[in-house]
């Protein structure tokens, strides 16, 4: 064998050596190159209180009590795989008023991971319930928000939910009188599959928000939340009796209202709880809600009636099929608002699914004075004493 063939051979078998050296671990930007272990953190802990640990995403969640001094945790315990070392040791203080970033070197290999800490929610035995699907009032979208912030305000004992606590019994029902859902979504969400898929989270707990109602417990359910009726029992088994017209805008694209706009009270229904005290115009049974110069998304969610359409050839075939009762309607004369009165151990429901029914607007015309938009607000008032007294 000659000295080429030598030197080749030694070259090859110094490449194996390397390559094996650095699969041990790598840069997390490196990828699928790591062994899993070699630069992990098996074990945290701050203030005896130890940390989840999700391997896959590399972070450590240290959950605390609801109230819990954050600035000088210190760190308690930790454990990292064999050979490891970090920029953390025990002993160490944390400011954890946000989350961290650790480093975990083997070698010449490292990986991050991220370190923070969440506080329990408090148990909660509310009377009124503004229910969403984000985790926090914060997370809602601008409609919802600006809907959530005023029964907040004004409704004596009213907590915001998400799903999510009811369904792990951090919010408790018993002394709930009045659930109000309003859902907005800048996809319009169109009839039953839609409102299925999108709404995915909230029907997860269908079963306690049955078991609510058939308890004595109300809704009130605005926008596309009006879906939500057919699926706790409103209309018997038929859980097809969502609105068949929904359509709306994007929050950042909504309409400039060049005059207001409004709905009508349906014949009869005049002296409904729902229109007390509403700031009214020249026509006696039309219900006014923006102003000239409101930025309105119309986000709608109506039943359409007449043969053109199928499913409610007329109001009669509407109130067969659903059961409920016709409040509002639009200049079309689609059913806008309805309810289905308390009956037997059963609360009430009250929806409005109006496009008019819209508590945010984005910006405003030139000149804008609000006059009308005021009978959202009033209307919203009027709907929950009238499902609470």
């Amino acid at each position: 064998m000659n000295n080429k063939s030598i030197s080749n051979i030694l070259l090859a078998m110094l490449l194996v050596l390397l390559s094996t050296a650095f699969s041990a671990c790598s840069d997390n930007k490196a990828g699928n190159m790591n062994m899993e272990g070699d630069c992990e953190i098996e074990a945290f802990a701050l203030d005896n209180i130890n940390g989840v640990i999700d391997h896959a995403k590399r972070m450590i969640v240290v959950n605390l009590p609801e109230v819990y001094e954050t600035s000088a945790m210190k760190v308690t315990g930790l454990k990292l795989s064999a050979g490891a070392k970090c920029n953390l040791a025990i002993g160490d203080q944390m400011d954890m008023g946000t989350s961290h970033g650790v480093t975990v070197t083997n070698g010449d290999a490292f990986l991050d991971w991220v370190i923070s800490v969440q506080h329990a929610k408090p148990h909660i035995v509310p009377k009124a319930v503004f229910l969403g699907m984000d985790a926090t009032k914060a997370d809602l979208d601008p409609e919802a928000r600006a809907a959530c912030d005023w029964m907040l305000e004004n409704v004596e004992g009213a907590r915001y939910a998400s799903y999510e606590d009811i369904r792990e019994g951090i919010c408790d029902l018993k002394e709930c009188k009045i659930i109000w859902w309003h859902y907005h979504s800048d996809n319009a969400v169109d009839g039953h599959d839609d409102f299925v898929k999108k709404a995915e989270n909230m029907l997860t707990i269908k079963n306690q928000l049955v078991a609510y109602y058939n308890n004595g417990g109300s809704f009130l359910l605005t926008r596309y939340a009006t879906n939500l009726a057919s699926f706790i029992g409103a209309t018997g088994t038929d859980d097809w009796t969502t609105p068949n017209n929904c359509w709306g805008d994007k929050e950042m694209e909504a309409k400039q209202c060049s005059e207001p706009w409004s709905f009508f009270m349906y014949g009869g229904q005049e002296g409904h709880d729902l229109y007390k005290g509403l700031v009214m115009g020249a026509t006696a049974n039309e219900v006014f809600c923006t102003d000239k110069g409101y930025y309105v998304t119309n986000s709608t969610a109506q039943y359409h009636i007449g043969g053109d359409w199928g499913g409610y050839d007329n109001y009669d075939a509407w109130l067969t099929r659903t059961d409920g009762v016709i409040l509002g309607v639009g200049g079309d004369k689609a059913i806008v608002a309805w309810e289905y009165p308390a009956k037997g151990s059963r609360g009430g429901i009250l929806c409005i699914g109006s496009g008019c029914f819209d508590w945010y607007s984005y910006t405003f015309g030139s000149g804008y004075v609000e006059n009308y938009h005021k009978n959202i607000a009033i209307m919203t008032t009027n709907a929950i004493n009238h499902l609470t007294k």
